[in-house]
């Protein structure tokens, strides 16, 4: 019986949040060390998925999973196997609804797996295709930030209605990510932001905040080129004051925040939609990455994760 796995990993956007759509530019960044594969065995009865969000026939999956179904049915029609028997366990280490990609991270492992099963070649582009299918069913518009993201080594630069870019990093230091525990509002917090444009009692903020947001974000690209760390850092601590007044900002989000900066972070800021999801900071060494993990887990987050953010 044949097996092939696939796999992917998280995203962040390090900053841009909000802004982007609004035509500033955002960057996102790859989290390699926060993993998913996808396991395709081939069996001699039914198609079952395996994994801790859902284990059974592909037949019961739950409204919430309709597009890795249809993603799934697409793939084997595609290689005329719709009729293959098959277990398929995906093994994940990313939490969902957090603004890390999961969505895009599952169904880029799961195409992966099931093109080496038949052992053909697919070309980054057939991929994001592909994984598009699914994410479109499961966020209606997305960006393609996440998949093109969860499917490479380099940080992504995205202004809306302009072809996708990667670009090289050329940095020594370390993205600590915590994990609130509450699920990010993100629909909430893009439609607050749009009432914001449009407040007539405050004419021109929200405007301005987003111009800002996108001026730090170009000058964050030029910091992770040239190993930057402490211009860094303040700039995203400036993001962070930025869309704290635009409103998406959250107590438990600024609790972490705060305790990761009063453990020596050289920045730190929410990731994200925000009203709930993660957050991030920034250290110039791993331990002070590893001391920052640690005061975020002693301020209540349920997880950690540390990214080395060097050359890519």
């Amino acid at each position: 019986m044949r097996v092939a796995t696939g796999s992917a990993h998280a995203k962040i956007i390090l900053i841009g949040e909000h802004s982007v759509v609004h035509s500033q530019p955002a960057i996102a960044v790859p989290l390699l060390n926060v993993a998913v594969t996808a396991t395709l065995s081939e069996t001699t009865r039914g198609q079952r998925l395996i994994s801790s969000y859902f284990t059974g026939a592909l037949v019961d999956l739950p409204g919430e999973f309709e597009g890795l179904r249809v993603l799934l049915q697409r793939l084997l029609r595609r290689f005329n196997a719709l009729s293959l028997n098959f277990d398929l366990k995906i093994d994940s280490a990313i939490p969902e609804e957090r603004g890390m990609g999961s969505s895009a991270a599952v169904a880029t492992a799961v195409t992966r797996a099931i093109y080496a099963f038949f052992e053909t070649a697919l070309d980054p582009q057939l991929l994001l295709d592909t994984v598009n299918i699914e994410e479109v069913i499961t966020h209606g518009s997305p960006s393609g930030i996440d998949a093109a993201t969860v499917s490479s080594t380099q940080p992504v630069w995205l202004v809306k209605g302009n072809p996708l870019k990667h670009f090289p990093i050329h940095m020594n230091a370390f993205l600590v990510v915590g994990d609130t525990g509450v699920t990010g509002q993100t629909s909430m917090a893009v439609n607050s932001v749009s009432e914001l444009l449009k407040d007539d009692e405050q004419p021109g903020v929200g405007q301005h905040l987003i111009n800002h947001l996108g001026t730090l974000t170009a000058a964050a690209a030029k910091y992770l080129q040239h190993d930057q760390v402490r211009l860094l850092g303040q700039t995203l601590t400036a993001a962070q004051q930025d869309l704290t007044d635009l409103g998406v900002n959250h107590p438990v989000l600024q609790r972490l925040i705060n305790a990761a900066n009063d453990a020596g972070a050289l920045g730190a800021k929410l990731t994200g939609g925000g009203l709930g999801g993660c957050m991030f900071a920034l250290t110039q060494t791993a331990e002070q990455a590893a001391k920052v993990a640690n005061a975020l887990k002693q301020h209540g987050a349920v997880a950690t994760w540390i990214e080395p953010l060097t050359q890519r």
